[in-house]
């Protein structure tokens, strides 16, 4: 029996796609229909029996991506269905990169989704049965192994690696690692390389294997004592020559040691290619490189310009930590480092200017993996556009603010009107000094306070001659002046006090 949770919002969709499951197969029970990730994951935890997870993205409180994430972090290899309104390019990245089975737009045909729930079900054979004993296509067992192998490379676990050895037929230990990757547009069609990387793999061995590494890299893994490097890579370079020269394809190698972990060899074959950053030659083998000094006069710069809020010097900054890099040419691994670093002290001005974390998270997600880049001019590119969506966030909530207290200053001066007001004690009553309480009200209205409090006093002055028969000096009084000699009314006006009421009052 295989048990899947539902999670959507919109509870016709949440009891359609059920009933889409009873109808498949009297196999399937409905573990939980649930409208929101939180109740869902707390069922989860408390469930671990469950087989499969269907969930929308867009829902209040606690979205699906939000749910994902948190399952990812205790199950890596549980299947998830997204299924969501929202067809954008974000959501489905994000969806690779959680490593979901399936992305589906709503709305849902219940023949797709049959045909998606059976893909489900050859999935759960796969993990213990051999491959050839169902009739599987060879996209959905190359499927099962990619996120095997993602499972693998990302925690280590001798369990999966044992089973993932047994599915190809050989041991990684002391194996080959070519690692080969492109620009954007060659990510855009990676499944269609697959085919074209595997006939070169069964060039070189009989035993390998192609695995896809997040949707970004192929990784081919393979067995073979007699490989001379230079030939090697020369062999490299004409294969890389087959991909147009506009998809950038290039390529790491490195041969693992006997006592090499799997996640070692992988990123050590990643660091490899990641040289393509500094050279922009097509094909690299691994080679011990020296340790470099982390730029601190570039990160204590950074910290101070975000202390001042100075986006130009930031900007300044963040150029000079990516030409350090330029000069350095660091490893991945301390390149990833440097980065971390970075974003770290980026996202600590964030939480102490109270910016919404999803004003940088999709930035700062995508730096937390290399892979996720083809150059130094994206990175570059994601941390400047990264403070620049920050500024401009902070910009917006300081600018409302900033309207807010001036209003409020406004509506204080105008039930206040008839004291003797000075800055010092409304900077007292805001609780800010009164040069930032001049300078914020001046810079949102234009004026200065004592223009804005001159101008209510004149209007409510007018109001006064007109509809009062009060002796000038006691309107004086009345808005805020001790003497008569400090109401300037007819140099304001143009006319007397007196002229005014009998210009009105006719």
């Amino acid at each position: 029996m295989n048990r899947v949770v539902i999670i959507d919002d919109e509870i016709q969709s949440r009891n359609g796609i059920a009933e889409i499951f009873r109808n498949h197969s009297p196999q399937w029970e409905i573990g939980g229909l649930f409208e929101d990730g939180s109740q869902a994951l707390e069922y989860l935890l408390q469930h671990p029996e469950i087989n499969l997870i269907v969930t929308d993205i867009r829902m209040p409180k606690f979205d699906g991506l939000e749910l994902i994430s948190r399952i990812r972090q205790y199950n890596k290899l549980i299947p998830i269905i997204i299924i969501s309104g929202y067809s954008e390019f974000s959501y489905a990245k994000k969806a690779v990169d959680y490593q979901v089975f399936r992305y589906i737009v709503k709305p849902i045909l219940p023949s797709e989704f049959d045909a998606v729930i059976t893909s489900v079900e050859n999935f759960f054979r796969l993990e213990d049965d051999p491959f050839n004993e169902y009739n599987l296509t060879s996209s959905e067992f190359d499927q099962f192994l990619d996120l095997l192998f993602s499972e693998s490379v990302s925690l280590n676990k001798s369990q999966t690696i044992h089973i993932l050895e047994k599915q190809c037929g050989f041991s990684f230990q002391g194996a080959w690692f070519l690692l080969i990757a492109g620009n954007h547009e060659f990510n855009n069609h990676i499944d269609n390389h697959r085919a074209l990387i595997q006939n070169f793999a069964s060039e070189i061995s009989p035993e390998h294997h192609v695995f896809l590494f997040h949707e970004k890299i192929y990784c081919i893994i393979l067995q073979k004592t007699d490989i001379d490097y230079d030939a090697f890579k020369r062999h490299m370079q004409k294969f890389i020559w087959k991909f147009t020269s506009d998809l950038f394809v290039h390529t790491g190698i490195y041969h693992s040691c006997n006592n090499d972990t799997l996640k070692n060899a992988f990123f050590s074959a990643l660091s490899t290619l990641t040289q393509f950053f500094y050279s922009k030659t097509s094909v690299h083998i691994y080679q011990d490189q020296k340790l470099c000094d982390f730029p601190y006069s570039v990160y204590k710069n950074l910290q101070l310009q975000l202390t001042n809020g100075n986006l130009l010097n930031i900007r300044d900054e963040i150029y000079s930590f990516m030409d350090y890099i330029r000069v350095k040419q660091p490893s991945y691994y301390e390149l990833h480092s440097w980065i971390n670093k970075i974003t770290h002290i980026i996202i600590q001005y964030c939480n102490d200017k109270k910016v919404p974390s999803s004003y940088y998270i999709d930035y700062t997600e995508n730096l937390q993996f290399l892979y996720n880049f083809y150059c130094l001019e994206d990175i570059e590119n994601t941390l400047l556009a990264m403070i620049d969506n920050i500024f401009e966030k902070i910009a917006e909530q300081t600018n409302s603010t900033n309207t807010f207290l001036v209003e409020q200053i406004q509506n204080y001066l105008s039930d206040h009107i008839s004291e003797n007001l000075t800055l010092s004690d409304l900077g007292d009553v805001f609780g800010i000094s009164y040069s930032s309480l001049s300078n914020i009200f001046s810079s949102t209205t234009g004026q200065t306070i004592i223009e804005y409090l001159t101008f209510i006093r004149i209007q409510r002055a007018k109001e006064l001659l007109i509809n009062t028969n009060k002796k000038i000096y006691e309107i004086c009084s009345d808005i805020g002046y001790s003497e008569p000699k400090y109401f300037r009314f007819h140099q304001i006006v143009g006319v007397t006090p007196k002229e005014y009421r009998k210009i009105y009052t006719k």
